[in-house]
């Protein structure tokens, strides 16, 4: 299994007193607001759930859901937002990102267990806090988990619903452990851990697992945690072709941005595939295996192509930047980074990047029947084309206007939940790629 390396920090040389904004900005901070949506992320799973469950469930809603692969837990923290008894768990090998957390919430809303092998104990431990208060490390209001705060829309749908008591705190349970070693055990003397009603592995997380082995064994590992007959597990998968994306001038790209602080890497120098002529039918290129110095960095990989993702307003504004590699087709693997560039043009660079390997939509619903899941069902979305018309001109700085262009969520939302469920014997066809869901619910 391969999971996001963490990020280096900034890698620049600057001859000037005044360190660049890259220096300095919060990656954490860029990283939530670049690539996740949490509460769009969050009513979907709502939905899902509920439309996942058996005619006499006695558990329609979910209270207690799971978050792996969680970083800073936004997806956790924000499903606290829908109803005051809902409960999470997040889960992650970066220990960094849950103590942000848990520092943010604080000891009396977010506890953070270790689990055995990361604390080289014989059992689980728990990491106390540095204070039992909130406090935002990031300059802003503290974190709130008030039910309705997200959307009127929201509101209306909370408003039907029959009301509940406050739930006891904390409400959320940070697990600093590998998700193939779920479920954890409690510490010593504590009942076993909640029952999930959900288990959410999002953002592509199951392409972190290279073979099929060890996807198996993540998706035994889920099937045991997850509340009996009502539990379900939600995922995401991009599907069809990887074609269709439309990129900027690769070599026009690099020089512009070469000169700009941060941006050249630092170390892992990787090679650059050569261009394919048009009247050069030898398109095939076969690379010998990677030294044992290169095997596991970006060296392992060739350049990839740099595509503007979205803007933020983290810092006074900044690009989301993507770098796509090419697929080895002798592995269906391929790597993709994340950058930020900031409005001084400073870089941080490879702030997460991510060795994927690509599995077919029905490789990993046969692995989720195989292991044991009563019920499996795929949903395929719209490709979510906001963002093109939101970003401004690649050519262009960062404008003052960034920050009004990004506040897209409502139109994202509608655009995103418009899934369609795919029944059996239907066949789904595309010429690009698409946006799924797959959920599978325990017996």
């Amino acid at each position: 299994m391969a999971h996001e390396a963490r990020h280096q920090g900034f890698g620049g040389v600057t001859a000037t007193s005044a360190a660049p904004i890259a220096a300095t900005a919060d990656v954490l901070r860029c990283y939530e607001e670049a690539v996740q949506e949490p509460m769009v992320e969050c009513m979907n799973l709502d939905g899902l759930y509920t439309n996942a469950q058996a005619p006499h469930s006695d558990r329609i809603d979910a209270l207690v859901l799971r978050e792996d692969f969680s970083s800073t837990a936004i997806i956790a923290k924000t499903w606290l937002t829908l109803r005051p008894q809902n409960r999470s768990q997040a889960v992650d090998i970066d220990l960094e990102a849950l103590r942000d957390t848990q520092n943010i919430l604080g000891g009396r809303r977010a506890r953070l267990l270790q689990s055995p092998s990361f604390a080289n104990a014989p059992h689980t431990v728990e990491l106390m806090p540095a204070s039992m208060e909130p406090k935002d490390a990031r300059g802003g209001t503290t974190w709130d988990v008030h039910e309705g705060q997200a959307t009127t829309r929201l509101d209306r749908r909370l408003a039907k619903r029959s009301p509940a008591h406050e739930a006891p705190e904390p409400r959320i349970t940070l697990l600093h452990s590998n998700v193939l070693e779920l479920p954890m055990s409690p510490p010593v003397g504590e009942p076993p851990l909640e029952a999930p009603d959900m288990v959410a592995s999002l953002n592509y997380a199951m392409a972190y697992f290279h073979d099929r082995a060890t996807l198996k064994q993540y998706l035994t590992g889920v099937l045991h945690s997850l509340r009996p007959k009502t539990g379900v597990f939600i995922t995401d998968m991009f599907g069809g072709p990887p074609t269709g994306e439309v990129y900027e001038d690769q070599d026009a790209l690099w020089t512009r941005f070469w000169d700009e602080p941060g941006f050249r890497r630092t170390h892992g120098t990787q090679y650059v595939l050569p261009t394919v002529r048009d009247d050069d039918d030898d398109d095939l290129v076969v690379r010998p295996a990677p030294t044992d110095e290169e095997r596991g960095t970006r060296a392992e990989w060739p350049r990839g192509k740099l595509k503007l993702v979205r803007t933020g307003q983290a810092h006074g504004g900044f690009e989301y930047w993507r770098e796509d590699g090419p697929i080895d087709y002798a592995t269906n693997r391929f790597r993709m980074s994340l950058s930020f560039r900031f409005r001084d043009r400073s870089w941080l660079r490879d702030v997460f990047s991510y060795d994927f390997r690509i599995w077919s939509l029905k490789e990993l619903t046969e692995a989720m029947e195989e292991v044991g899941f009563a019920s499996v069902r795929l949903l395929v979305l719209p490709r979510n084309d906001v963002d093109k018309h939101d970003h401004s001109d690649t050519d262009s700085d960062i404008s003052d206007e960034v920050a009004a262009m990004f506040l897209r969520t409502e139109r994202e939302e509608a655009q995103r939940r418009m899934f369609h469920t795919v029944e059996p014997g239907e066949k789904v066809f595309s010429t690009r790629s698409f946006s799924t869901y797959i959920v599978a619910r325990r017996s």
